[in-house]
């Protein structure tokens, strides 16, 4: 290359929100070999306040898929783990992509402004160009506030439906492509100048009207069946679902075998005899659930948080525990028959005997101390 350490210059840059999320990039040359750089990620997270219709709303992430990309250069190496809320997932010799979830016991991602490695480069050619971009799904979504959009005395059951529905809409109309990005490069062209993407806050008026009645007759509905204002909010319980904010919901009986509910937040809720089965659970809340006979038999529940909720006579036959926290659960006559426990946290169970417990250790379990 003509200079090294290369000047990038900014490209393009999109960041509507950026209270939710801000990106900056920078690099910087290496310690260890003095041709390679170090890229450098500043990132801070956070709820962003919308005004939408009469009201207003605050919403954040719960996680996305970070992407660093990378043209006439190199990757000499990555760094596997952002803090504790970023995993690397993919990599290549010209990218790599992290997985972002909220860190363990908290529901959103919620940072100050961190600098963090993200890899180690080798410039091959001019000109070098580096793009990072976070991607969302509406999974990745929580509208954490909303005032002026409906009445406060609803149903649970209703203010789930209605949170979704919200998060979906935001994500259809804002953020369907990526949340926001960053290109950088070494070219110095005219074509190269520094551009800010422009960005609209325009939504089509009969999107907002149909969002509108749809709010109004979610709200109206005679019913607190879970399934019908599903339906009636034209969302597939089994794969729209996902990421939804279900605080005491009542869903005693609930059929969602197979469903995806990845992220979601059911703490307090009334899950007994549930079937969810073979259901997505990933990183779910469940704090303070009575999951009471419920059916979980080969769910995936990597990372879920249990702590003080009742699984008694619950049947995880085949379940994924990994990591998942079960601290002070009742588990008294819960079938644990071929669940993968590895790095599951367990202590003052109900219902677990010393022959039990050491069963559980033999497979990964860990059981810590509660005072």
């Amino acid at each position: 290359m003509s200079e090294f350490p290369p000047t990038l210059h900014l490209l393009a840059s999109h960041n509507p929100y950026p209270e939710c999320v801000s990106l900056q990039v920078e690099t910087l040359r290496s310690k260890s070999v003095s041709e390679q750089l170090t890229v450098l990620l500043q990132i801070h997270f956070n709820e962003q306040e919308k005004s939408l219709l009469n009201g207003h709303l605050k919403f954040a992430l719960k996680g996305g898929l970070l992407s660093l990309e990378i043209e006439n250069g190199e990757v000499v190496s990555f760094e596997s783990y952002l803090e504790d809320w970023g995993k690397l997932q993919i990599q290549s010799p010209v990218g790599a992509s992290w997985q972002l979830t909220a860190k363990p016991g908290t529901s959103i991602l919620k940072t100050g402004n961190v600098s963090l490695p993200l890899a180690i480069i080798q410039p091959k050619s001019d000109p070098l160009s580096l793009k990072v971009i976070l991607k969302v799904t509406p999974q990745d979504l929580c509208i954490t506030q909303a005032e002026g959009l409906w009445r406060h005395d609803i149903h649970p059951n209703q203010h789930g439906i209605l949170e979704r529905v919200l998060a979906r809409f935001l994500h259809k109309t804002r953020l369907s492509s990526h949340l926001c990005y960053l290109a950088l490069t070494t070219a110095t062209s005219e074509h190269s100048a520094t551009a800010e993407q422009h960005f609209t806050e325009e939504i089509d008026s009969h999107e907002l009207a149909q969002l509108h009645q749809l709010l109004e007759h979610l709200y109206e509905l005679n019913s607190h069946d879970f399934r019908k204002l599903s339906e009636l909010a034209n969302l597939n319980p089994l794969t729209d679902l996902a990421g939804g904010n279900f605080v005491a919901t009542e869903l005693s009986g609930v059929e969602l075998s197979g469903a995806n509910l990845d992220r979601s937040n059911f703490r307090g809720a009334n899950l007994t005899d549930a079937d969810l089965s073979e259901a997505v659970l990933n990183y779910g809340k469940f704090n303070g659930a009575d999951l009471s006979g419920a059916y979980l038999g080969n769910a995936q529940l990597v990372q879920a948080d249990f702590h003080r909720a009742s699984l008694a006579v619950a049947n995880l036959i085949g379940a994924n525990l990994t990591e998942a926290n079960l601290v002070e659960a009742n588990l008294i006559e819960a079938n644990l028959s071929g669940a993968k426990v590895t790095g599951a946290k367990f202590g003052n169970n109900p219902g677990i005997t010393p022959e039990i417990q050491q069963d559980l250790r033999e497979r990964g379990a860990i059981f810590v101390d509660v005072k």
